[in-house]
């Protein structure tokens, strides 16, 4: 996905609310904002957003010297989300399609996004994830919600590479990954997550601490985006994106970046955003299992 310019407010919005949720003076903030203001000239409208969101990132680690603001954000919500493991497995447990509940789990927890979604109630929209069923999840339009090819291409693959998001989100994810497993235990699960800090996103420390390690192997993408940039990622997460028959794609960050690449590419995810709700003909909110 390419940016728009109305992604352009969005930047400075983010680099107001990251900066503040730290407890930045006004005037250190002025100064950041300065520098994200200085570098928008360098953004091709072609470039995805996670470009221009790596570089507000990482000017507000550098100004700040905290090499990774949102590590207790992201704590907090692996914690409150493994603390509700027990209760959504139950739910798997007890559906009639363990693999489409444990779908829905995923989607469900990729609310857990402090870059689109800032000032979130993480108690409130924990519960949300609970009861998302009860908010029509599987009455979404199919041209979004593409379950049966999705099922398909579980059956013939042998390789999975599940590109990850959101720390808290990564619970919700290993339910999915659990089930597949549990499905198709001969085929070979590679978990991706971001190769350094960046806003709430997974990190490999916070993939082993959701347990995910415990099902597939934990790589890290060898970028610092909200989103998996391939030209700058590393050799061993492009070697497991060429060997995969299948690939899982979680968050709205993967789709911006990874939208319009060839392979078999499902992008899981809730849409926070109007541009990127226009730019695919849906709406604010919607559920998406999109076969790219």
């Amino acid at each position: 996905m390419k940016t728009y310019l109305d992604c352009i407010p969005c930047f400075f919005r983010q680099t107001i609310e990251a900066c503040r949720m730290i407890g930045l003076s006004d005037g250190a903030v002025k100064r950041i904002l300065d520098e994200v203001a200085r570098h928008i000239p360098e953004i091709e409208l072609e470039d995805s957003p996670p470009v221009m969101g790596s570089i507000i990132h990482r000017i507000i680690r550098e100004e700040t010297n905290n090499p990774d603001p949102y590590k207790h954000i992201k704590k907090k919500s692996n914690d409150l989300v493994l603390s509700l493991y027990p209760l959504l497995k139950k739910k798997v447990e007890n559906s009639q399609d363990r693999i489409l509940e444990a779908v829905e789990i995923a989607i469900a927890g990729n609310i857990i996004d402090y870059g689109a979604l800032f000032r979130l109630d993480l108690h409130a929209e924990i519960d949300a994830i609970i009861n998302m069923e009860d908010a029509g999840i599987k009455n979404e339009d199919p041209r979004f919600f593409a379950y049966r090819d999705f099922i398909a291409s579980l059956e013939r693959a042998k390789t999975i590479l599940y590109c990850a998001d959101n720390a808290g989100e990564i619970v919700c994810d290993r339910i999915l990954i659990e089930e597949i497993h549990a499905a198709f235990p001969a085929t070979r699960i590679v978990c991706a997550v971001r190769g350094g800090p960046i806003i709430n996103d997974c990190l490999v420390s916070d993939a082993v601490e959701a347990g995910i390690d415990k099902t597939a192997r934990v790589i890290a993408n060898g970028v610092d985006a909200p989103g998996t940039l391939l030209g700058a990622c590393s050799k061993e997460f492009l070697d497991a994106w060429r060997v995969s028959d299948m690939i899982i794609s979680k968050g709205q960050g993967n789709f911006e970046s990874l939208a319009g690449n060839e392979g078999n590419i499902f992008f899981m995810f809730i849409v926070k955003c109007g541009v990127l709700a226009a730019d695919i003909g849906c709406r604010i909110r919607d559920v998406i299992l999109y076969h790219g």
